[in-house]
């Protein structure tokens, strides 16, 4: 399979007909008319490409190109606009909502092909998404931060480490951590979920890291919220007598005992508003400053420096 595409038109004339030729090339192919249920079905199949008709009824193409850019799920999946419309402005709207590319109505299903091939492979080179969970990598990390900075934006930058983890992979598998590693990326996303509309952004720049880009006035509640919801809900994750003991106790491949504590959240915080930041790597630099103070605290803990 080439890629999974979402197509989104109220013409099921046209639906249908690219569906079939798509298919044939072999992509596996989506389709609704409903901008609505399209939002819905980008954040559950997390397609590789949106080709996305600007005039709907309801919620037009452009508003749902703004709310698929507004969710950490969606909003580095590329998308083609497709409209009868020839007009510059149109096509300008377009693409100051989000959309990559833009192709008008008639149009020739080969052009088609050769651009949802050229923007999937792009996609796919630019984002390097985690394998686990989907979220954005360090390249894109690094892009948005940058972006931020030389927009002028003020923001926090919290970098999420777990700590802990190689020795918990170490004793109940790697199957085990990728199931911890979604926990915590679910509970990341669901306390980012409600913010979306005010710029918050999630990736994960490494396997076990975590970045979160929030409006500092809300940073601190928010780490407090994370890490209260991890340390209630990590218990699941071992067995009872490493519960018990509050530590693991496992053999290592020499067959040497291994003691260690249970996993435990470091969140480094900084903020640019008092403080000049021109680049990602001067960020990420201050920030692991600030991760290390929080890894001296015995649980898991957050530290902020503006």
């Amino acid at each position: 399979m080439r890629g999974r595409i979402l197509f989104v038109d109220d013409e099921p004339e046209i639906l249908n007909a690219v569906k079939l030729y798509l298919e044939n090339e072999d992509f596996e192919v989506h389709v609704t008319t409903d901008g609505k249920h399209a939002l819905e079905l980008a954040e559950a199949l997390k397609p590789d490409l949106i080709i996305l008709d600007i005039m709907m009824p309801a919620v037009d193409g452009v508003q749902v190109c703004r709310q698929l850019r507004s969710r950490t799920r969606t909003r580095m999946i590329p998308i083609i606009f497709l409209t009868a419309r020839e007009s510059v402005e149109d096509k300008i709207s377009g693409l100051e909502a989000g959309g990559v590319d833009y192709i008008t109505k008639p149009f020739n299903n080969q052009e088609l092909l050769a651009r949802i091939k050229a923007h999937i492979r792009q996609s796919r080179e630019t984002l390097a998404g985690h394998p686990v969970t989907g979220l954005p990598g360090a390249v894109a990390v690094e892009e948005e931060v940058n972006r931020r900075l030389q927009q002028g934006e003020v923001f926090t930058a919290v970098f999420v480490e777990m700590d802990y983890f190689h020795e918990y992979c170490e004793a109940y598998g790697i199957s085990r951590g990728d199931r911890l590693l979604g926990y915590v990326s679910k509970l990341l996303e669901e306390e980012a979920g409600p913010l979306k509309e005010t710029g918050v952004f999630l990736g994960q720049p490494s396997y076990e890291s975590f970045v979160l880009l929030s409006r500092p006035e809300r940073a601190r509640s928010l780490c407090s919220e994370i890490i209260e919801r991890f340390e209630a809900g990590k218990a699941e994750f071992y067995m009872e007598q490493h519960r018990q003991a509050g530590e693991l106790i496992y053999y290592d491949y020499r067959g040497s005992t291994v003691r260690a504590p249970l996993v435990k959240l470091a969140l480094g915080g900084v903020c640019n508003s008092h403080r000049f930041v021109a680049t990602y790597t001067a960020l990420a630099e201050w920030a692991a400053q600030a991760v290390l103070k929080a890894r001296s605290k015995e649980k898991s803990a957050f530290v902020i420096e503006e």
